[in-house]
């Protein structure tokens, strides 16, 4: 797509050095956090991925700094990860927004690693990850010039508490054509439910870099995060969810059934005026994964609610939803008015943007996460198998979904 920024705005960074940028979606907006050879993070910001950006502060941390990565924790609160020059190691603080590092300096120390043992101790490239409760750091180290350049993980019950895990490191190779894994960033797969590990290597003996692709997985006794590489062959692409739509057509198309309300569909949104139902023919498995993306339209709406409709069958099913008034997640039975389970969202946050709902559901177990934070953990003794989305008293927008059936 060309330059992000473009380049006559493109600031001039140190001796022509702009690297390692950290994209971050964020109440409606784009983010990039990029460090220079001159130890300093400028932050852009875009209402686009592909721009224009312009740069919002252009010195973020004011701390020797690289390779810095934004994390938003399951309350809300915002952290920048990175790493420091000349062996300093991985570093962290709270940011009161995505483009304040405001917070006080702190270190993470046990990330510290020597791959040499020669008291070398440059570590970079964080990169973090939360499963069930577990936080995960992946850094590498020591030079990324150097044969034993590797990937090692910490694992923790919180960002303080996070300890290099038994099993490290998890990607290494120092011979071969193409060595020195490193500088990994950890993402779910398009099928909603895979975890992959994207690296760079390098060709021995020079400076040549290329990508490469991976799968990831935890171990089942120890809860380490495992990596099933490093690999220099090409792989298969990861694999699409189950079924998913863009509402990319003018018409709703043979996979809906408009329960009540007016819908209509069109430029890749799904849109109700008022309240309604709207129904997938395509059902669900009894356990899956899925993702919802979806905003209030109505900005003067002061009520009422939108959301998903999940496990839909004869008997009732189950409505995950945005309580405007409350700006809350709520969890509902079917025809009931009170909450089976409810999380506030954070203030700051405005409904009239993109936000995304994923949905796990394990047996009777479901977990709801609003923009990658996990808000509801509810037991649910719901059988059905039919998804689609609701509204009542607001009109609103709902834009890619998704699932994979487990």
């Amino acid at each position: 797509k060309g330059f992000c920024t473009g380049e006559a705005e493109q600031p001039v960074f140190a001796q022509g050095h702009g690297w390692s940028p950290g994209p971050f979606y964020y109440n409606g907006k784009f983010y990039l956090y990029v460090c220079s050879i001159d130890q300093k993070h400028r932050i852009f910001e875009s209402d686009a991925p592909t721009g224009p950006f312009k740069c919002v502060n252009p010195d973020a941390i004011n701390v020797n700094s690289l390779d810095a990565v934004p994390f938003l924790d399951d309350d809300g609160q915002l952290y920048l990860f990175y790493a420091g020059w000349g062996g300093i190691g991985i570093q962290y603080r709270k940011c009161s927004s995505p483009t304040k590092a405001d917070g006080p300096n702190q270190s993470l120390k046990p990330c510290q690693f020597s791959a040499e043992d020669n008291g070398n101790f440059w570590t970079e490239g964080p990169t973090l990850y939360k499963h069930n409760g577990t936080y995960y750091i992946a850094y590498c180290g020591n030079d990324w010039a150097r044969d034993s350049y590797q990937v090692r993980v910490a694992k923790g019950k919180s960002i303080a508490e996070l300890k290099p895990q038994k099993t490290n490191p998890i990607i290494a190779k120092a011979s071969g054509e193409w060595l020195a894994p490193g500088c990994n960033w950890i993402i779910v797969g398009p099928d909603l439910k895979s975890l992959w590990n994207v690296y760079h290597v390098r060709k021995g003996g020079g400076h040549e870099r290329r990508l490469c692709l991976d799968p990831m997985h935890f171990d089942e006794k120890t809860g380490d995060l495992l990596c099933d590489g490093p690999t220099f062959d090409p792989r298969p692409n990861p694999a699409p969810p189950t079924y998913s739509d863009d509402f990319a057509r003018k018409d709703l198309g043979p996979n809906w059934r408009v329960e009540s309300g007016k819908w209509t569909s069109g430029a890749g949104s799904l849109k109700c005026e008022a309240a309604g139902k709207v129904r997938s023919k395509v059902p669900t498995g009894r356990e899956f994964n899925a993702e919802f993306n979806l905003k209030l339209a109505d900005t003067d709406a002061t009520g009422g609610y939108y959301g998903v409709s999940l496990c839909g069958s004869d008997a009732g099913g189950l409505k995950l939803v945005v309580d405007v008034k409350s700006k809350a997640l709520q969890l509902f039975a079917d025809g009931s008015t009170k909450p089976l389970a409810k999380a506030a969202l954070p203030a700051v946050f405005t409904l009239d943007v993109w936000h995304t709902i994923v949905v796990e559901k394990r047996e009777r177990h479901i977990t709801a996460y609003f923009d990658g934070m996990r808000k509801i953990d509810a037991d649910i003794d719901a059988k059905g198998t039919a998804f689609g989305f609701v509204t009542d008293n607001c009109r609103a927008d709902f834009g890619w979904c998704g699932f994979s059936n487990l």
